[in-house]
């Protein structure tokens, strides 16, 4: 604080010097609320990492499971289209013999 600033306030007495604490305790929260405001949004950064880390994981096994059943489906498709051409080969056969 300039000498003249503190002269003057030094002149109000008790006033003054209340006004002082008042400018004092007004930027030393202000820090202390700044730096709060960091810490906050470091763990908001920190919480959202992980939340996207665990989101990536569960897509991934997700379509594991997914990939399972489209390769099973894919089979038993396969499966019935043999069954279906055997069908028609034996009711060839049949309507032939």
């Amino acid at each position: 604080m300039p000498d003249s600033l503190l002269t003057e306030l030094l002149n109000f007495g008790a006033l003054g010097l209340f006004a002082a604490f008042l400018v004092w305790q007004h930027l030393s929260m202000q820090k202390r609320l700044d730096a709060l405001v960091g810490g906050f949004q470091t763990q908001l950064k920190e919480i959202e990492l992980g939340y996207d880390k665990r989101i990536e994981i569960m897509r991934q096994r997700y379509d594991v499971v997914i990939e399972g059943h489209g390769e099973r489906a894919r089979e038993e498709k396969a499966a019935l289209d043999r069954q279906k051409e055997e069908l028609q080969k034996q009711l060839l056969e049949t309507l032939s013999g």
